[in-house]
């Protein structure tokens, strides 16, 4: 069965603390089946009481921080400060039993970058690591991307021995910017054994990563979640792009979702 997923922030409790008690409850409720908490570097010592406290009894993945908030794997010069970013992501997964880390690939598009993010998933030696596939284009710097292909994703399981989560926009925007079909690498990505997805709408002819919320774009999500998810694997609704203030947009997405898996054969 398909496990789905609403995601926080591990400072939600002090700066969202009605969407994260709105998404607490709805896990405990059974609306979703469990929470992706996306770790902020230097976040544990601060709130680990307050989210040992909070998600007890529920399930949790973890996503590291990524490039945005200085985390790079591409970049050997920061390996020793990603080592120490990336290690509330691993207390935060010792303490609430999340078997994955989703951490992402790092700037820059050319081959050396890649084969450094190989390397540093490859010291870091954490069999809970679990790398997502990116866009061409990083939007909030205006950096280009590694892991941006099927081939890639391959590379960096193959040589690392990580996992794999399959973010359905990135891989739609990516395949759009160097113009492959779409289906195709879908196809080589599914190939790959997700153990997780990240699943938003969008459009379907875009580069730009968008996270609309499901029927608001065109995005063949009947076909995504059907055709390409497997099962016993986790779908995070990754929806929305602003400051969530309360749980009912996610509780309408989780709706959205499974009247499609009901409705399609």
């Amino acid at each position: 069965m398909k496990k789905f997923g609403v995601k926080l922030w591990s400072r939600d409790f002090a700066k969202n603390p009605e969407f994260a008690n709105q998404s607490v409850a709805a896990v405990k409720e059974g609306y979703f089946d469990y929470i992706e908490l996306f770790v902020l570097p230097d976040s544990y010592n601060e709130f680990y009481q307050k989210i040992a406290d909070e998600f007890k009894g529920i399930k949790v993945l973890i996503h590291a921080p990524h490039s945005v908030f200085g985390l790079d794997t591409g970049n050997e010069e920061r390996f020793a400060q990603n080592c120490e970013d990336l290690k509330a992501s691993q207390q935060y997964a010792d303490l609430l039993h999340s078997e994955i880390i989703i951490l992402h690939p790092g700037f820059n598009a050319q081959e050396k970058y890649l084969a450094e993010t190989i390397r540093q998933f490859t010291a870091i030696n954490d069999s809970r690591l679990t790398v997502e596939n990116l866009p061409y284009l990083c939007t909030a710097t205006g950096k280009y991307l590694h892991g941006t292909s099927p081939q890639q994703i391959k590379q960096i399981m193959d040589e690392s021995g990580c996992r794999f989560c399959l973010d359905f926009s990135h891989a739609i925007c990516a395949a759009n910017s160097y113009k492959r079909d779409k289906i195709a690498d879908l196809r080589a990505y599914q190939e790959l054994k997700p153990v997780m997805y990240h699943l938003c709408d969008g459009d379907w002819s875009s580069s730009r990563d968008e996270h609309r919320h499901y029927g608001e774009g065109n995005y063949p999500l009947a076909k995504l979640l059907n055709e390409y998810t497997d099962d016993n694997t986790y779908i995070t609704m990754e929806t929305g792009m602003t400051k969530p203030t309360v749980i009912q947009p996610w509780l309408d997405d989780i709706r959205y979702l499974k009247s499609l898996l009901k409705n399609i054969i």
